[in-house]
């Protein structure tokens, strides 16, 4: 929902402007076409240095965020009730 958001601001705000739709677009598209390009190609190397390691880490920092937000939610819940 919020990237519709974003997107009807960003066409109202093109609205304003005397550009070409087509042309925006474009950029834009490249662009990101562009940067997921990158970002796959440094996780393909990342990934062959660090191996089976970054799945640990990243488990282990998706566990934490969990704790944190449960944590958060459980005390909030304590302090209204």
């Amino acid at each position: 929902f919020a990237t519709s958001i974003d997107a009807m601001a960003i066409g109202v705000g093109l609205a304003f402007l005397d550009v070409h739709i087509g042309v925006v677009a474009l950029v834009i598209g490249l662009c990101t076409m562009v940067m997921v390009t990158i970002g796959i190609m440094l996780g393909r190397a990342l990934g062959a240095v660090v191996g089976k390691r970054a799945e640990i880490v990243g488990g282990v920092i998706l566990i934490i965020i969990g704790c944190a937000i449960l944590y958060e939610h459980l005390t909030a819940a304590a302090a209204v009730g």
